[in-house]
This record gives C-alpha cells, structure tokens and sequence, in this order.
C-alpha cells in the first residue's frame, strides 16, 4: 500500500518534472505555487527533488536558480534522494561546476557533508567521476571555507581517512598536478593508511601508464623526449627527482647534447606548440615527471615511519610486479632493500612472478640492477621444485601473448624469453628437474605444443600465398623478355630500340625482376618444406620469410618499372608528356603493396633483429664477483640447507639450440 501510494504521487509529480526538464520555469512555478511540498518532496523513483533534476539539465540553470531562490539555504543539507546524495553530491557526479558555485555560494556547508549511504564528501565524488573541472573548483572551495568543517557533524577533506581518500581518488584519476599541490601542502596524506581503504602507494603504483617503462619510443623519440624542456613539477620536500631518460636516451644525449641541444632549446617553444608529436612527447614527459615525483615523495613518507610499513608497500610492490612497473620495485627497494625478496600470497618470488607474467622490465631490473641478489634467484625453486628455466618454459598469460601479432612471432618471442632466461641459469640448473622429473625443455615442448602448431599454419599459409604471386610474376616478366617491346630486326635479329635508355631500363628492370622473383619463390618454399621444430622459429624461419618478402617487394617493383619503360618505348618516344601519367599510376600499386605488407615486415625485422626486450647482459658483469662473494658468505652465515653453487668459468652461447633428446632431455651450445 506504501509503494502505491508513493508512485501515486510520484505520477501526480510528472508536470513538474516534465516542465523542468523542458526549462519551462513558467509552468513549474505554477505547479510549485499550487503545491508547495513539491519543492522538496522526493518526485520520481530516484528520489531525486526538484533541485536534483534542475541540475541534471544544465542547459536550464535558470530554473536552478529560481529554486534556489524559493528554498531555504539551511534545508539544503536535508535535502537528499534515497542514495543519499544532496545537490552538490549530484552536481559532482554530473560534472555541473555551474550548479556546483551556485549551491557553494548559497550554502558552503553543502562542501563537508556525508551520510551514511553515501560516506564521500562531493570533492570525493566528483575526482572518483574524474570530472577535473568540477573537482578544482570544489577543492578551492574546500580550501577557501575549511573553518567550516571544524563543526560537528563536518568533516575535514584533508586530514584523516577523508584526505587519504582525496589524494588517492586525485592519483586515480591522473591528475597528477593536483595530487603534487596536495603532497606539498598536506605530506602527512602520504603515509596515511587506514583499515579497508587503499593506500596511496598502491594507487600510484597501479598507474602503470604513466611511467617511462610503459612507453617503447624509437631512436628519434627518444632523442626529442630527452630535450624536450619542462618545468619543475617536484614537491618540495625532494631535493632533486633524477630524468627519467632509459639507458638508450641517456647515450644519445651524450652523443648529440653538443651539436643539436642549443638549436632544440631555441626552438623548443615553437615546437611544443606546432609539432603534434612533439607536443605529445612533452606531455608524456610533463606525466613520467610528476608520476616519479609523487611516487618518491610518498616511498620517502612511509620511510620515515617507525612501523607498519607493509601495509604500505606489500600490495604496491605486489602490483609493480604483475603491471610490469620497474620504476616502483626500484624505489621501494632504495628504501626498503629487503622487499627484493618479498614473496607473493602463492610463494612465487619476484623473479618467478616476473617470468611467469613475461615481465620483461621487471626481469630486466632484477638482473641487470640487483646483482647482489642475482645468484639467490639462480637457485630459487617453487613449491613444485621448478626453477625459473621451468617457470620460463611455461605458456605466458594470454593478455601478454596477444600483445605479439602472429603466432609464428607469438613463438619466437616465447623462444626469446626461454633463451634468455636459461642464458641467466647456471649450466647445472639448465637441465635440472622438478618433483614430476620434467626439465625445462620438456615443459616448454609440452606448454608450447599448440602454439607451436599455430605458429606452423599461420606461416605455411603465409608462404603459400606469396608462392603464388612470386610464381604469377615470373612468369609474366619471364614472357616479357622473349617478346621485348617494339620487336626485333630482321637481318640482325637484335630489338629494334636496343640503344634507346628506356628500353635499356626495360631489360635491367625485368631481369632483376626476374631473379628477384625466383629468389623470393625459393625461400617461400624453403618455409613450405621446413621441419619447424621448436628452435626454427627463433631466427631460421623468421628469417626465410623477411628475406622472401624483401625480394618480393623488389621483384614487384622492378616488373612495374619494366613495364611502364616498355610502355614509354612503344607510345612515350614521340610524346614525352606521357611519362608523367605512366610514372605518377606504376606508384599506386609500389604504394599499395608497401602501405599493406610493411607492417608485416616491420614487426619480424624488428622482433628478429631489433633492440630486443631484454637489457644487455655486459653492463654489470664487474660486480658479479663481489656479489658472488657477498652470495657465498649469506649463504654460509644462513640455513645449512642451501646449496650453494661452485663459480663456473664457462660461458655458454646466447642462441638456444634444441637437440634430440638421448642421454640428456636437453643441451645448450
């Protein structure tokens, strides 16, 4: 009966409601002078008042302003919908700033008010909706009246769980501009963790976009982002915050600093400004910046703390490793060296949860940064005895995998990261086994079987199709170095236009055609006939297809060419104007195939013979003495139980080769 009885009086509401939404202040005032309960009775099944539907149309703010002016300031904070959201609460969460300084300047209150359905202040609100408009305008005003949340029953958006709130919605959010103002006026916020509520180390560790390891920029990018200028964005309690520059960048700011930094520093202005790519990459910059600071200043914090520093870091560091974060793992670990061998809820350590989730960035850090701590991860083994080859041999997450087109490509980086990981083993522990006596290479064979088989398929059809093309092409320019244009004389039998430049560039074009083309037929059926065994998707088939699309694309290039010069000697020789036509329609198919097939090309040269995704192994091999000394002794002072591991002088080959299983199930060259 209660229920009809209200949607009863929600149907005798639907004037007023229509006539707001409409904007027709008119017809509302009519109603509401008829009815005065109207104003502040609950008008639909939201809950929502009159005020509350005003501010949803924020074409209309006259009709907001003519109820402002009908209610009483003081009963705004009662004037709720059944989430418990007053008006600012709803303008917060509809992005309406206009509606926001209206209620702000009727009643300030409104800015300190929470209730027990809806425990957020509207700043809260309007960060957690990322309205950054609404949530600068509202956090001035926080600031601006902040007397008034020392009241009873108001509460202070800066101090306690509100503030830990505030700033972890604003890191949330991204706006990591506002998030540094707040460190700097409220650094306590740092290392403020209450129960059930999220800390903010772990939110700005969550925010894996906006560090510099999330970014892959080419030789060119790195070398703009490294001069692109900006300012100082550093809380004050850091002294200095280094650039954020990866190795790479590093060497070519010490290459080219003296030749070009002057000229990109004069005309950096006009580039920020006019150049989109460099506009982009000096935002990118302004972001790893800021993100870098925050996430310094708040490790600093919860350094100064006497306790409780795992409820701070764990689940942050946690993260870094499953989002691939190095820069987070390095600044924890600066101030809390132990956390290198924090383990996971499952036991997995950092090193096994870096390879299990292809965490290159991570992997890249722990071998190539913490060589003190490298040995203790050769050694480590799971609860199933596998050691990090065996982790290593396992499929990667499918979200991982994707990120490489192609199954053939999805192999080779599988194969990269077996290689590289068995690369940093111990000889001894390459062909070591687990509790079900599998060594590394048998759960790579039997993880990998299906991929394996995809990886098959997708380049035997790949081949199949440019078979038939590079044979379609033979044949034609085959054909066409018999029957040479214009024909040939008949006392001497030699081509009639013999000394003309054009057909000369005929018979070069069709014969590199040719050749070409034969060439590119041979390593496509080399890749139809191969044995594709594990290790053949590594570089030799890779290899075989990159070689035979190159000499495709020359072999078509070079039978368009021949074709427009044969096209020139027989109608071109007395109407030159016809070269432009024939030249400006033999680039649309040049265009086309390039424009189609490069990307192809591209991601296998650069999968096979690129940069990689590992760091290179030379840079710290000087300390690996000491940290094997330093390993010897730990291990001595430790558990008797652990096996310590005699150094060994041999170097093993960095290409992994897979071999018949005999007396052993694998071996390394």
């Amino acid at each position: 009966m209660a229920h009809n009885a209200r949607r009863k009086d929600q149907e005798e509401y639907y004037p007023l409601c229509r006539a707001i939404q409409m904007g027709d202040w008119k017809k509302a005032q009519e109603f509401l002078d008829h009815d005065e309960d109207a104003l502040t009775d609950k008008l639909n099944d939201e809950g929502n008042t009159a005020l509350h539907l005003a501010i949803g149309n924020p074409q209309n703010i006259r009709i907001l302003e003519n109820l402002l002016e009908r209610i009483n300031p003081d009963s705004l904070p009662a004037l709720l919908n059944f989430s418990d959201q007053n008006a600012l609460h709803y303008a917060a969460i509809l992005d309406n700033t206009v509606a926001a300084k209206k209620l702000v300047d009727r009643n300030p209150h409104l800015l300190f008010v929470v209730y027990f359905m809806n425990p957020c202040l509207p700043v809260e609100r309007a960060v957690m909706n990322s309205h950054k408009t609404t949530f600068l305008y509202l956090l001035q005003m926080c600031k601006h009246h902040i007397g008034l949340s020392q009241k009873d029953g108001y509460h202070n958006p800066f101090e306690g769980e509100r503030g830990s709130s505030l700033l972890c919605g604003t890191i949330s959010a991204g706006f990591f501009d506002v998030a540094c103002d707040l460190l700097k006026d409220y650094p306590q916020l740092a290392s403020t963790k209450f129960p059930n509520t999220l800390a903010p180390l772990w939110c700005i560790a969550r925010k894996w976009d906006a560090y510099p390891s999330a970014k892959r920029y080419n030789f060119y990018q790195q070398f703009v982002y490294s001069y692109v200028p900006v300012e100082n964005y550093g809380v004050e309690d850091i002294q200095k915050i280094h650039d954020i520059e990866n190795q790479e960048t590093y060497k070519a700011n010490r290459i080219m600093k003296s030749y070009v930094y002057p000229v990109l520093i004069l005309s950096s202005s006009y580039q920020l400004s006019t150049v989109p790519h460099v506009k982009q990459l000096h935002e990118d910059k302004v972001k790893h910046n800021r993100a870098l600071t925050i996430l310094t200043f708040i490790c600093e914090e919860v350094g100064k703390l006497r306790s409780n520093h795992a409820k701070h870091c764990y689940d942050a560091y946690i993260s870094a490793v499953e989002t691939n974060t190095p820069e987070v793992i390095r600044q924890i670990t600066r101030i809390f060296p132990h956390y290198i061998r924090v383990k996971d809820k499952k036991g997995f350590s950092l090193a096994q949860r870096s390879i299990m989730n292809r965490c290159e960035h991570v992997y890249n850090f722990l071998v190539h940064e913490v060589t003190q701590d490298k040995y203790f991860h050769m050694i480590s083994r799971d609860n199933e005895g596998n050691n990090l080859a065996h982790l290593a041999g396992r499929l990667a997450p499918s979200d991982k995998l994707n990120k490489v087109t192609g199954a053939a490509l999805q192999m080779q980086r599988e194969l990269q990261w077996f290689q590289e990981v068995c690369n940093f083993m111990r000889p001894s522990e390459r062909d070591a086994k687990n509790s079900k006596q599998e060594t590394p290479i048998m759960v790579f064979r039997k993880e990998h079987e299906d991929l394996r088989k995809e990886g098959e398929e997708w380049m035997k059809k790949t081949a199949d199709s440019y078979t038939i093309t590079a044979a379609l092409i033979i044949t034609i320019v085959f054909a066409a170095a018999i029957t040479v244009p214009g024909g040939n004389n008949g006392d001497t039998g030699k081509p009639v236009f013999e000394s003309k430049p054009s057909f000369i560039i005929f018979v070069v074009s069709d014969a590199i055609s040719l050749f070409t083309s034969t060439t590119s037929l041979l390593f496509f059926l080399s890749i139809l006939t191969a044995r594709y065994a594990e290790e053949d998707f590594l570089y030799k088939l890779p290899k075989r297809l990159i070689l035979g699309l190159v000499m495709l694309f020359l072999s078509v290039t070079t039978m368009l060419i021949a074709f427009s010069a044969s096209l020139y000697v027989m109608f071109g020789l007395e109407n030159p104007w016809i070269l432009i036509p024939i030249a400006a329609i033999t680039c649309l198919p040049i265009a086309s195939f390039v424009t189609l097939q490069l990307p192809l090309l591209v991601d296998l040269i650069s999968s096979t013979y690129g940069r990689g995704i590992f760091g290179k192994r030379g840079e710290h091999d000087m300390d690996e003495r000491v940290a094997q000394h330093e390993f010897n002794v730990s291990c001595n002072e430790g558990d008797d139980d652990d096996e310590v591991y005699p150094e060994s002088n041999a170097e093993t080959d960095l290409s992994l080769a897979f071999l018949d299983i005999e007396d052993k199930q694998t071996s390394f060259r």
